[in-house]
C-alpha cells in the first residue's frame, strides 16, 4: 500500500478542485437558512395584510354607499332647504365624503403593499430555489471531500501525529454527541408521556370527585341511583388511573429520576351492595371513596410536580445536545483544517484561495412590520 505522502500527491489535483468548488458555494447552506426564514416572514406578513385588506375593502364599500346615498338624496336635500338647514346637510355630505376618501386611500395603500410583498416573495422564492441547488451541490462536494480524506488518511499516520490526534478528538466528540442525543430524545419522549399521564390522572380525579358527590348523596337517601353513579365513576377512575400508571412506568423507563409514584387503590364494592343498601354500609363505603379521592389528588399533585421537573430535564438535555453538536462540528472543522495543512505541506500548493464574502442579509428588502400594514 502506498505511503501517506504518495497518496497525498496522487490526490492533490482532485483535492484542490474540490476545495475550489466548495469555496464557491460554501455560503449557500447558511444563506439558504436566512432566506427561507425571510420568505416565511414575508408570507406571514402578506397573509396578515390580506386579512386587513379585506376589512378595508368592506369599509370602503360601506363608506362609498353612505356617501352616494347621502349625496344623491334630493328629497332629503330639498327637505333641509325648506327647513333652513341646508348648511348642516352640506356639512354632513362633506364629512361622508372625507370618510369615504380616507377609506379609499387606506385601501389603495394596502393594495400597493400587497403588490410589493407579492413581487418580493416571488423574487425570494427564486433566490431560495437557486440557493437550494447550491446548498445541495455543497453537500455533495463535502461528501466527496470526506471520502477523499478517508481514503488518503485511512489508518494511523505517524508522520502527521496531529492528524491522528484530531481523528481521536472527532471520534470522542461523535460518541459524546450520540450519547447526548439519546438522552435528549429519551427526556423529550418521557416528558410527552408525563403530559399524557397527567391528563389521565386529572380525569381520574374528576371521576373520583363525581363518585364522592354521589356517595354523599347516597348518605342522604340517594338510593340505588346514587349507588349506580358512584360505582360507575369509580370504575372509570380505576380504568383511567391504570392507563396513567402504564404511561408513568414507560416514562420512568426512559428517565430513572422520575417518580416514584404511590399506587392508588380505588374503592370498589360488590354489585349486591347496591340492592342490600343500608346506612351503615353506605357510610363505610363513603369513607373508602373519600380516601380514594384524597389519594388520587395526591397522585395528581405528584405527577404535576414530576412533569414540571421532567420538562426542565428535557430542556437541559436539549441544550447539552446542542453543545455536543457544536463541539462535534468544531472538531470536524479542526480535523479538516489539519488535513488541508498536511496537503499543503506535502504538495507545496495552497489549498485555499480565500473565502468569498458572506451573504449580506441587508441586501434583501425588509419585510413590512405589523404597524406598516395600517394607515392613518
Amino acid at each position: 500500500m502506498a505511503d501517506i505522502r504518495t497518496r497525498i500527491l496522487e490526490a492533490a489535483d482532485t483535492h484542490i478542485s474540490l476545495i475550489s468548488q466548495m469555496e464557491d458555494v460554501e455560503h449557500a447552506p447558511f444563506t439558504l437558512e436566512q432566506q427561507t426564514k425571510y420568505l416565511d416572514d414575508l408570507k406571514g406578513t402578506l397573509s396578515s395584510l390580506k386579512t386587513e385588506l379585506e376589512k378595508l375593502r368592506k369599509l370602503t364599500s360601506k363608506e362609498r354607499k353612505g356617501h352616494q346615498d347621502l349625496r344623491d338624496s334630493f328629497a332629503r336635500r330639498y327637505a333641509h332647504k325648506l327647513t333652513g338647514r341646508s348648511e348642516k346637510f352640506v356639512s354632513k355630505i362633506e364629512k361622508e365624503e372625507r370618510e369615504y376618501l380616507d377609506a379609499l386611500h387606506n385601501e389603495r395603500a394596502a393594495e400597493e403593499k400587497e403588490r410589493y410583498l407579492e413581487e418580493t416573495i416571488s423574487e425570494t422564492e427564486q433566490r431560495v430555489a437557486e440557493l437550494t441547488t447550491q446548498a445541495n451541490r455543497y453537500v455533495n462536494l463535502k461528501e466527496q471531500s470526506e471520502q477523499l480524506y478517508k481514503k488518503v488518511f485511512d489508518g494511523p499516520t505517524p508522520e502527521f501525529p496531529e492528524e491522528d490526534q484530531m481523528e481521536i478528538a472527532v471520534q470522542h466528540a461523535k460518541d459524546f454527541f450520540a450519547e447526548a442525543q439519546t438522552r435528549c430524545n429519551n427526556d423529550q419522549e418521557a416528558a410527552k408521556l408525563m403530559v399524557r399521564a397527567e391528563k389521565s390522572v386529572a380525569k381520574a380525579v374528576k371521576f373520583c370527585d363525581e363518585a364522592l358527590s354521589a356517595s354523599s348523596w347516597d348518605l342522604w337517601g340517594g338510593g340505588t341511583v346514587a349507588d349506580i353513579i358512584e360505582r360507575d365513576n369509580l370504575s372509570k377512575a380505576k380504568s383511567t388511573v391504570s392507563q396513567a400508571q402504564m404511561l408513568l412506568g414507560q416514562a420512568t423507563g426512559l428517565q430513572a429520576a422520575i417518580g416514584p409514584f404511590d399506587d392508588v387503590k380505588v374503592a370498589s364494592g360488590h354489585s349486591a351492595d347496591i340492592f342490600l343498601d343500608n346506612p351503615i354500609s353506605d357510610y363505610e363505603f363513603h369513607k373508602k371513596v373519600k380516601e380514594t379521592y384524597v389519594q388520587m389528588r395526591l397522585l395528581h399533585q405528584k405527577v404535576q410536580l414530576e412533569l414540571q421537573t421532567q420538562r426542565g430535564r428535557a430542556l437541559d438535555s436539549k441544550n447539552n445536545m446542542e453543545d455536543a453538536k457544536t463541539q462535534l462540528a468544531t472538531a470536524r472543522a479542526e480535523l479538516e483544517k489539519v488535513r488541508r495543512e498536511v496537503f499543503e505541506s506535502v504538495t507545496g500548493i495552497p489549498c485555499s484561495t480565500g473565502t468569498p464574502p458572506a451573504y449580506d442579509a441587508m441586501d434583501s428588502p425588509p419585510a413590512l412590520g405589523p404597524d406598516e400594514m395600517h394607515t392613518a
